[in-house]
């Protein structure tokens, strides 16, 4: 990765309305995307430690509940809620000591089913929904960053691990 200034560790495409996650497997050797076209996608990525870190593992895990939601075919409301609710058991059961997934998971749930509308959408407001989550995340990160910064001197190196 010489030369990369920064990069996106989790992309929503909106268009071909999948998720791109950066593999921290390679990292930082490579940068490599996996592409995440179902929850169970989302899932396996978590498994895998394709994405690694807390907050990154709550942004996926509202977008794998999103993307349950997106690839439904349900025509009502409850129908939508019970695979929405599939969704989030199969990926609460990726990562059981991760806290982000777990409030991640919850607040989907919780903004899903005070949704009271059509699948159509409520799919829409979901999405919406995991996009704020990961808005809410870069902000944090960058206000993280911001404070650290005078901390660190001109040519300074900053190692950073999750254990």
């Amino acid at each position: 990765m010489p030369g990369v200034k920064s990069f996106e560790t989790i992309i929503w495409d909106e268009k071909r309305l999948e998720l791109r996650l950066l593999d921290q497997r390679v990292v930082p050797e490579r940068v490599r995307y996996v592409v995440c076209r179902t929850y169970r996608d989302v899932a396996e990525a978590i498994r895998n430690m394709t994405v690694r870190g807390a907050p990154a593992i709550g942004v996926a895990a509202a977008f794998g509940v999103a993307l349950a939601a997106v690839r439904s075919r349900a025509k009502t409301r409850e129908s939508l809620l019970k695979q929405v609710s599939q969704a989030r058991a199969t990926l609460a059961k990726t990562r059981p000591t991760a806290v982000n997934l777990f409030w991640a998971l919850d607040r989907m749930a919780k903004k899903a089913e005070s949704l009271e509308l059509e699948p159509a959408e409520m799919t829409e407001k979901l999405v919406e929904e995991a996009k704020e989550i990961m808005e809410e995340d870069v902000r944090v990160n960058m206000a993280i960053g911001r404070m650290g910064a005078d901390l660190i001197p001109d040519g300074g190196r900053v190692l950073t691990h999750c254990n």
